[in-house]
């Protein structure tokens, strides 16, 4: 079995040494170590290239990811292995003029292929070309390029935490999970609850 994962940190990355690492790395090795497949795991690219080699065959699966439903069309979603915070970022002196809703003048972004990037799409808003990383992201938000930023908490806590430079306003929570091929499935049908039972227990370690 094979996952391709996007370099997302500090969820799935790689260190310095060439090593996988990452909070949710540490927590699937756990999950699919119970489950007792061989797996092996790719980590590169963002979400898109993730979902399109899954598409391809050339992956079975993905992590870490909310849902959404083009990623539904391809792959079933596994039951919540963390919860991921939505947050906007804005600038520390700008804050009075922020807005969680689409205004005119207003203009907004996000990371290339994730989640929050596509809800901003599908809410309305205004948006920049998105970011590769958090790093040039913010960096638009230094430059007043955009008005605020929206991003899960880890990733911008990585790099930006307790920053007095900037603040942060909760959107949403959403769950964050696996998603697993239609058709590895297919050939597996009884993957999905082993893997759903194993997510189960790793909670109730905690």
């Amino acid at each position: 079995m094979h996952f391709f994962c996007p370099d997302f940190p500090p969820y799935t990355t790689v260190d310095s040494t060439g090593s996988h690492t990452g909070i949710g790395v540490v927590k699937m090795k756990s999950i699919m170590d119970s489950v007792g497949v061989d797996y092996t795991i790719e980590i590169n690219s963002n979400h898109g290239r993730a979902l399109a080699e899954l598409k391809t065959g050339r992956s079975d699966g993905f992590f870490m990811a909310s849902q959404n439903d083009e990623r539904d069309k391809y792959a079933v979603f596994s039951e919540s292995v963390m919860t991921n915070r939505w947050v906007w970022i804005v600038l520390t002196s700008h804050r009075e003029e922020f807005s969680s809703v689409p205004k005119s003048g207003y203009t907004v972004a996000s990371l290339l292929n994730t989640n929050t990037n596509r809800w901003l799409t599908k809410t309305g808003f205004n948006l920049a070309h998105p970011a590769e990383s958090i790093t040039s992201l913010i960096s638009m938000l230094d430059k007043q390029e955009v008005d605020a930023v929206l991003v899960a908490e880890e990733v911008y806590n990585h790099r930006f935490k307790n920053n007095p430079r900037y603040k942060v306003i909760l959107q949403q929570e959403k769950e964050f999970g696996v998603y697993i091929s239609k058709s590895f499935l297919n050939r597996h049908p009884q993957f999905m609850e082993k893997l759903n039972k194993a997510i189960q227990a790793s909670q109730t370690k905690r």
